[in-house]
């Protein structure tokens, strides 16, 4: 491309991140009225649930799709996509998201409701979530948290006598949440696994720092745990001596997860999204990530659209076929010192990063609902490749975690990550992941959740201490 196009590129892309700025400022009193107006407009309530909104057209039909987990990404790209295929899509959060959930502050939400929270209350979350099937009978309901998918699982047959549950079967599942079982299967299959040592007791500690060297990443074999009454997730770290292992270790024993140990890889994240039922695949995308949240391995932050690569497809299929994985799952890689892809992990459900896949044209929420009802389904034999996506807040994260984490791996200075930070808007610009000029509320309540309170809090907290603490004047006073 020459100077002139390039230049021109740039001032269309500061013009687009301007606009939406200027949209998150502008919406800040539409949103902020919206919430109180729905918070004070309640529809119709049981003693387990709360549905807060219905249609403003006057349809009092059930909506089609119930999309879970409304403050999740996913869940917001789920209820666009089959909104724009004409299909009713209400959302469902748990209380102490359902202010800010940005599904639930969508245009494209006809109802909305609210529910025990999963995480210190799945049976009130189970029968909350089956009363409102009853009274709101959908077609399909969407989970996609690890939790929810818990949560739903134990009760797996009452929900599926009256929806359809978009889950591969329990023992598919049973493979798929168990990374020691998940890699045992590769390793049969001769696909690359990291060396790993799983722990059994304290002592095992040191023996796997010998045997993995340092860094060495520490990781709960299943990433949600109950405990106490509590469940909670858990991903990865790192550890770079015996101290700083055998405090993780302890961590996640405390919070009840079993641990493995892995080497450290330092190559490119990839992985492949993948649709398929009854060992048929109808639909695959391949992405990778240039930064996470957290920096070690978690919610893709920077991420690109990439050809389906064989030594990545290869495997990823033939993992999903032999774990009999129906439905949508994202099969994820690391690749080691000589670039080859080792497998990292095993996610059946929707990724975060789904947004990207629709745009490139992959629609795998229209492919669920296809499932559901039965109606044929249709193979994706091609996409849109080099397309990049952003997730704004998660980057702000992204840099926050930096500033705690110098000197693990995969967290470059923080001077140098803060120059990549604003030069990415520049040197080669990403659509902003859940940003959509015609539905801003979403973004806003995210921005408002994750960065704008956060901020003024800690403002608040410094303003505070500054007022309490007596100036060095006021103390040479009283000691006078």
């Amino acid at each position: 491309m020459n100077g002139k196009g390039w230049t021109l590129n740039r001032k269309a892309s500061c013009i687009s991140y301007g606009s939406t700025l200027f949209g998150y400022v502008f919406s800040t009193v539409y949103h902020s009225s919206r919430v109180r107006r729905d918070a004070g407009d309640a529809a119709l309530t049981s003693k387990t649930w709360t549905v807060t909104t219905q249609a403003r057209t006057g349809n009092r039909t059930p909506p089609e799709v119930l999309v879970l987990d409304a403050h999740h990404r996913q869940a917001l790209a789920a209820m666009r996509s089959l909104t724009r295929s004409g299909i009713d899509v209400g959302g469902v959060a748990c209380r102490a998201e359902a202010v800010w959930a940005p599904a639930l502050q969508s245009r494209c939400c006809r109802l909305r409701a609210i529910v025990p929270d999963f995480e210190d209350d799945p049976d009130g979350y189970l029968d909350a979530v089956i009363d409102l099937l009853d009274a709101y009978p959908a077609r399909l309901i969407l989970p996609s948290h690890d939790g929810s998918i818990q949560a739903l699982r134990s009760r797996r047959a009452d929900l599926e006598k009256r929806t359809f549950l978009p889950l591969a079967s329990e023992a598919a599942l049973d493979i798929a949440v168990d990374k020691a079982r998940t890699l045992a299967l590769a390793v049969q299959l001769g696909i690359r696994v990291p060396r790993s040592v799983l722990l059994t007791t304290d002592g095992d500690v040191r023996a796997a720092i010998n045997e993995l060297g340092y860094p060495a990443v520490v990781k709960p074999i299943r990433s949600w745990g109950q405990t106490k009454g509590r469940g909670s997730r858990l991903g990865a770290f790192s550890a770079m001596n015996l101290d700083e292992a055998k405090r993780l270790v302890g961590r996640f024993s405390a919070a009840g997860f079993q641990i493995v140990m892995q080497q450290w890889l330092p190559g490119r994240r990839d992985a492949v999204t993948i649709f398929c039922t009854s060992g048929k695949i109808w639909a695959r995308f391949a992405q990778t990530s240039y930064r996470e949240f957290p920096p070690l391995g978690g919610n893709s932050v920077l991420f690109e659209s990439i050809p389906l690569l064989a030594d990545l497809t290869g495997p990823a299929d033939a993992l999903i076929r032999a774990a009999d994985i129906d439905g949508c799952s994202m099969v994820e890689f690391r690749r080691d010192r000589s670039g080859h892809p080792v497998l990292m992990e095993v996610n059946a459900r929707l990724p975060g990063s789904v947004a990207l896949a629709i745009s490139a044209g992959v629609d795998f929420p229209k492919l669920l609902h296809s499932w559901a009802l039965g109606m044929p389904l249709w193979e994706v034999p091609e996409y849109r490749v080099g397309r990049r996506h952003r997730w704004l807040s998660g980057d702000v994260w992204y840099l926050k975690t930096l500033l705690e984490q110098q000197g693990h791996p995969d967290t470059p200075s923080f001077g140098t990550a803060l120059a990549t930070f604003f030069g990415d808007f520049v040197r080669r610009p990403s659509a902003l992941d859940g940003v959509d000029a015609s539905d801003m509320a979403p973004s806003l309540a995210a921005l408002q959740h994750g960065l704008i309170e956060p901020i003024l809090r800690k403002l608040s907290r410094s303003a505070a201490g500054l007022v309490s603490r007596p100036s060095k004047r006021a103390n040479a006073s009283k000691q006078g």
